[in-house]
Order: C-alpha cells, then sequence, then structure tokens
C-alpha cells in the first residue's frame, strides 16, 4: 500500500467482520490518493492483519481527531500520522539490526525503503504466479508500470515460469 494510502485511512473505513478495508480518494479532506479515484479499491485482509488492525487501534492508537473531523487510524498524540513519519518507521523496522541481523559497526546500516517494499511483494506475487490483473489492482499500479519498474525477476525466471505455467494448462 502506497504511504498515502496508509495514511488517508479512518478507524471508520476498517471493517474487521469482513476483513476489508477500502481506499477512498478525499481530496477535499486532506487525504488524496495518488492515482485519485482510480485510486480507490476494496483491500482484503487476512485474519492476522485484522488482529494486527484490532490490537493497534486497542493499545497504541491515539483518539484524536484530524482538521476534518475524521478520526485517523494512524495517529500521533498530534492528530494524523505524517507520511514521512510513516517513511522514517519503515527504514527502521527493516534495518537488518532491529530484525536481529547485527548492526555494522561505524556507519549506517542499510534499509529498505517503502518503495523497495512494494517492488519486493509484487515480484513474490509474480513469481507466485497471481495473474498480473489481481497484482495490479491491489498495489494500484497499472499493468504496463508493474512489468516495466516493478516486477524484478530476470527473463530467464519469467521464461521458466511461463513454460511450467503452459505444461500444466
Amino acid at each position: 500500500m502506497r504511504l498515502g494510502a496508509l495514511q488517508s485511512l479512518d478507524v471508520d473505513d476498517y471493517d474487521g467482520g469482513n476483513e476489508s478495508l477500502p481506499l477512498e480518494h478525499r481530496p477535499d479532506m486532506g487525504t488524496p490518493l495518488k492515482n485519485g479515484e482510480e485510486g480507490e479499491r476494496l483491500v482484503a485482509l487476512t485474519a492476522e492483519t485484522c488482529r494486527v488492525i484490532d490490537d493497534w487501534m486497542d493499545h497504541d492508537r491515539h483518539d484524536v481527531i484530524d482538521d476534518y473531523g475524521r478520526e485517523p487510524m494512524l495517529t500521533t498524540e498530534n492528530g494524523r500520522t505524517q507520511a514521512s513519519s510513516i517513511r522514517d518507521a519503515v527504514y527502521f523496522v527493516t534495518r537488518p539490526c532491529f530484525c536481529g541481523g547485527g548492526c555494522p559497526i561505524g556507519r549506517d546500516p542499510s534499509n529498505a525503503s517503502p518503495h523497495d517494499i512494494c517492488r519486493g511483494s509484487i515480484t513474490h506475487h509474480s513469481s507466485e504466479d497471481v495473474p498480473e490483473k489481481v497484482v495490479s489492482d491491489r498495489m494500484d499500479v497499472g499493468m504496463d508500470v508493474l512489468d516495466k519498474h516493478y516486477d524484478k525477476r530476470s527473463e530467464q525466471v519469467k521464461k521458466e515460469q511461463r513454460r511450467a505455467y503452459l505444461e500444466d494448462a
């Protein structure tokens, strides 16, 4: 999910009973989606993700209202969490020393950007034979952009994957 989409979520958006989360373009309320109305979609969640969200809202979410009278899902004591804070958190939790890999002495450890995570997720889904249209819709990335900029499988891997897929058809 893009940072802006994550930042745009409100408490009322979340439907744990149906394990879903709608993403809505609300530019007049301070939370536009990168692709505007074309980026709106209903995201399916796993039961585990719902447990994490429920836990977050029960224990970590600050009870605040934003400037538009909405209850943001991701909050600080001062209101809706900013995209830069979400980005910083991603950098922090993807450092090797955060994940138990040990930090090199005398230099900053490498980490992953939100874009790296998105690219890795798209490549993973593509490697698992998830149809491109499903990946495109889920990630809000055009199918032409998906192959050109995000899918990092080698041509050899793509060829072998096509071969295996067609042999099973």
